[in-house]
């Protein structure tokens, strides 16, 4: 051998070396590991979670146990963890404060990622999603565009994004132009929202494509979409800005879960392959 090749032979396995240290780190991450003392102390994570909001979390008549998506993820999440999840169920207003106060140690629940909620939130984001307007099929006819609801009133869940964001369009695509705005019905939960328009006391509602889609698996020839889907923003999964440590093992976690496999197949299960992301995302950053 000569100098020349014992040269190039050194350098490959130098570089073969330093690709293995470069890679193990990453590859030997072990999620559970990860997790904050008191978290594995207590062997069990606490879920903010609103049950009330299918396909993603919900109870189906006359049964207690939470379904979804978001539940199947949040278990598979602790299944890598080590860890046991458990569900608090509670109103959709009072999740950010119950995370922000502890009360949970973090929030999956179609809670959508967006810039004024990172001010006191980190998120992880997981399923793409946005603002649906709909309307009955016998008013689909009268109500075909977003301009068709100038006048009319809307009915839309308080504490969402689907409200601020109506209010939004309205202004700067009716108001500003000098045309009727629409009228906001505030209420407390997409369902009473649906059964104001159901009933006559709104003309269309707003919901996540999602949601719509399931509404009408469940109640064909029933709703009619309206536009195009407003503000897509992504659901993320939500913790208190100094819980580092949590949100990065149920990151490394969701990570795994991404390329196993196991994420698209609970997508599958709940047909919600469309929504699905190809990685998951800090804060809407890698």
């Amino acid at each position: 051998m000569t100098m020349h090749q014992r040269t190039c032979t050194l350098i490959g396995i130098l570089a073969v070396l330093l690709l293995a240290f470069t890679v193990l780190p990453a590859a030997a991450a072990d999620p559970a590991g990860m997790l904050p003392q008191e978290i594995q102390a207590k062997g069990k994570i606490i879920v903010g979670i609103n049950g009330i909001f299918p396909p993603m979390e919900f109870k189906e008549p006359g049964k207690d146990e939470l379904i979804g998506f978001d539940v199947d993820l949040a278990r598979a999440i602790g299944k890598v963890l080590g860890v046991e999840i458990v569900f608090d169920d509670q109103k959709f207003d009072q999740l950010i404060n119950s995370v922000n106060t502890s009360r949970v140690d973090m929030v999956i629940s179609g809670l959508s990622d967006t810039a004024v909620r990172q001010k006191t939130l980190d998120f992880i984001d997981y399923f793409h999603s946005g603002t649906q307007c709909y309307t009955t099929t016998a008013l689909a006819g009268e109500i075909k565009e977003l301009n068709d609801l100038s006048g009319k009133t809307l009915a839309v869940s308080a504490a969402t994004d689907y409200l601020t964001t109506m209010q939004k369009w309205s202004k700067d695509n009716l108001e500003a132009k000098g045309k009727p705005v629409i009228t906001i019905l505030a209420v407390d939960s997409e369902a009473t929202a649906r059964l104001q328009m159901i009933q006559g006391r709104a003309q269309a509602s707003a919901i996540s494509p999602e949601v719509l889609g399931w509404l009408e698996k469940q109640n064909p020839g029933q709703f009619a979409p309206i536009g195009p889907v407003l503000n897509p923003d992504p659901y993320g999964i939500c913790f208190k800005k100094d819980n580092t440590a949590l949100r990065d093992a149920v990151f490394a976690a969701l990570q795994q879960l991404f390329a196993d496999g196991t994420y698209q197949a609970i997508l599958a299960d709940w047909e919600l392959t469309p929504g699905g992301m190809a990685e998951p995302l800090i804060n809407g950053r890698k």
